[in-house]
Order: structure tokens, then C-alpha cells, then sequence
């Protein structure tokens, strides 16, 4: 009996001790370069010792910036059960980077078949990674494209004009009228941390206000010259010019996603409280 007790528990083990993805959808409210936030902050994860996936999933055409414009779409591979690997770009800063859909079937909502099919694949890839970042825009029913990315993070991306303000606010109010009240996290583009602050006070207590949603602050990225410095040599900013603002702030952004994964349960405890039930 007590042979049989250890190897559940060792089983247990093995279960918990696989990766516990993190998956973050990040929707941009603004004008600037998402795909360059996007692969600095990838760059930054990694840097930390966490694999890391972007997947593109955007209207916005930046497969080239991606280098995923001559891959499959995962869509493409669940639709054939072609191999996984056609579909995956490994970049030289060690993350890797894949297409969720092709570019005219962005908006258009999956139908219950294809979304179910597509979906575990995707729930099957990201096992493999411990954060995936995706950047994501809203489909024409105002939701992401598959369930997963529905029940997971949501980050907005704005800047401090006015009009970023104002689309980040409806972004909010889409998503929510689909899914109800839930919590989004907010970065600050092109602001220091004073400026992101007083950006973030503003939206963060009218969704309270109005919608009775708390906002989350994850993160302020300056405006650095050494950004379009880095994007021009074709390497992330925290490699290039790693003691930057900018190359601070990926850091400072990477950690708090990193700390915010989630914790391993202690397994002796979770057979004991089983065996009693």
C-alpha cells in the first residue's frame, strides 16, 4: 500500500511538474510598431530563462516582421495534421514565433468545428512553452479567435494621446459586452513612468467607475532612440543596448509576467488531502 501511495504521488509529480503555460494576448490601442514591443519584450523573457512563443494573430500584416511569412498557419496545420514544426519559426534570440490564422480569416469567427480542432492544437503547442505572447486584434463578433485566448490574459497596449486613450476604453468595453467583467493589464507606450502613471489613474478608475473592472498596471516603455537603433541592426533592444530606458522597462515588464506564473502546488499535500476524500 505504501509502495502504491509513493508511485500516485511520484506520478502526481511528474503531471505538476510539466510546463504551466502563461498565455497573454496583447491588443495595441495605438499607432506605434506592436511587433517590435512585442519581440523586445519576447527577447527580454527569454533573456530571463523562460521559453517564450509569439503568435501572430493580428489584422494588421507583420509576418514579414516576424519572419513567419513563408510559414504555415497553425490553422493550415490542423486543417492537414501536417507536422507542427512547418509552422514554427525559431529566431536567432532563442523564441520562437507562429501564425495562428491566415490574414483573411482574421475577423471572420471560426466556426464551432474548426475552433474546437484549431484550439487543441493550439492548447497542445503552448504546453511546450512556459509563456506565449500573442498579438491579437478582435474578431467581428468583438473576441479573440479561439477559447483559450478568451479565458486568458488580456493586455492593452496604449500611448498617452487621447485618441489611444479613447480606443483602449472601447477595446475594454467590446470585450467585455462578449465576455462580461473580467480584468485587463495595461502598458504604457512612448511614456515614462510618471506620464504612464497619471495615463493609467485615468482609464484604470473610469472602467471602475463605469464598468466596475479593475486594471492592472504592467509596465511603461519610454520613448528611446535606442529602439529604432536596435530595430535597424535587427536585434532586440535589451542585446543591443542592454543598460537603455527601453531595455529596462522589457526587463521590468518580463519580470512581472514571469512572477505572475503560476505556482506549483506542493504535491505530498495534494495526494494527502485526495486520500481523505
Amino acid at each position: 500500500m505504501v509502495s502504491f501511495k509513493n508511485d500516485q504521488a511520484a506520478g502526481l509529480r511528474r503531471i505538476m511538474a510539466a510546463p504551466k503555460p502563461r498565455v497573454v494576448s496583447i491588443i495595441s490601442a495605438s499607432a506605434t510598431d506592436q511587433s517590435r514591443m512585442m519581440i523586445n519584450l519576447a527577447a527580454s523573457i527569454r533573456a530571463q530563462g523562460n521559453d517564450v512563443l509569439i503568435v501572430h494573430a493580428s489584422k494588421t500584416t507583420r509576418e514579414a516582421s516576424y519572419e513567419v511569412d513563408k510559414t504555415s498557419t497553425l490553422y493550415e496545420i490542423a486543417k492537414t495534421s501536417a507536422s507542427l514544426s512547418t509552422a514554427i519559426k525559431n529566431t536567432k534570440q532563442e523564441f520562437a514565433v507562429a501564425k495562428l490564422l491566415p490574414k483573411n480569416q482574421i475577423s471572420t469567427p471560426l466556426n464551432s468545428n474548426a475552433g474546437q480542432v484549431l484550439n487543441q492544437l493550439f492548447d497542445e503547442l503552448v504546453l511546450q512553452y512556459e509563456i506565449v505572447l500573442v498579438d491579437a486584434t478582435l474578431n467581428n463578433d468583438d473576441l479573440l479567435p479561439l477559447k483559450t485566448l478568451n479565458d486568458s490574459d488580456i493586455l492593452i497596449q496604449l500611448t498617452r494621446e487621447p485618441e489611444s486613450i479613447k480606443d483602449a476604453y472601447t477595446l475594454i468595453k467590446r470585450i467585455c459586452s462578449q465576455l462580461g467583467r473580467r480584468s485587463f493589464g495595461i502598458i504604457v507606450d512612448d511614456a515614462n513612468d510618471a506620464q504612464a502613471e497619471v495615463v493609467f489613474k485615468n482609464i484604470a478608475q473610469v472602467a471602475k467607475r463605469f464598468m466596475q473592472i479593475e486594471l492592472e498596471f504592467f509596465g511603461a516603455i519610454p520613448a528611446d532612440v535606442h529602439l529604432g537603433k536596435a530595430a535597424k541592426l535587427g536585434r532586440p533592444v535589451i542585446e543591443a543596448f542592454p543598460l537603455t530606458p527601453a531595455s529596462n522597462a522589457f526587463k521590468q515588464i518580463a519580470q512581472r509576467l514571469n512572477s505572475k506564473s503560476t505556482p506549483i502546488m506542493d504535491i505530498d499535500m495534494l495526494y494527502s488531502t485526495s486520500a481523505m476524500v
